[in-house]
């Protein structure tokens, strides 16, 4: 089962680098810019799986090595799990970056993944979410000059104020 996972990663993630490459705005020669970034964490995150699919199939004895396993699969039970919300928010969180903006879909999805991974205290969520936002946001919008979505409406004026800060 184990083993399936990973296959059907790396082709969600080779099928994602096509995507960002075909639709990030192109920089320059000279530079990382929008494109460049994903490209880069997506190539080291299919290293890694294929990786992970070896070791897998090193320790795995030779007469478990069979596709049998995947047969008893239970929809209800991926549905309850914790890394199925959590693939779904990242989902979410993808199609809302460029209505909302960088930051609120930001803070919404960090709050998210604190609630699924088990605080309670929505103190600590809601300030957690923002800071952790606040701090991705300046390291690459002043650290490394990458541009983030800035939302539509009033969410393009609050990305605006903090880019001139």
């Amino acid at each position: 089962m184990e083993l399936l996972f990973n296959i059907v990663l790396i082709v969600f993630f080779a099928i994602s680098y096509v995507y960002v490459g075909a639709t990030m705005p192109k920089s320059t020669d000279l530079e990382l810019g929008a494109e460049q970034w994903p490209q880069l964490l997506i190539t080291a995150l299919i290293i890694l799986l294929f990786v992970n699919i070896y070791n897998i199939y090193k320790n795995t004895p030779a007469d478990k090595r069979h596709f049998k396993s995947i047969t008893g699969i239970s929809i209800p039970a991926i549905t309850r799990s914790k890394l199925f919300w959590g693939i779904v928010i990242i989902f979410a969180y993808a199609f809302a970056l460029e209505p909302f903006g960088f930051i609120l879909a930001t803070i919404v999805m960090f709050a998210l993944y604190a609630v699924l991974t088990g605080q309670k205290k929505p103190s600590v969520v809601a300030l957690s979410a923002l800071l952790i936002t606040l701090g991705i946001y300046f390291v690459f919008q002043r650290g490394l000059g990458i541009m983030l979505p800035r939302g539509y409406g009033f969410l393009r004026d609050i990305a605006l104020f903090l880019e001139s800060l």
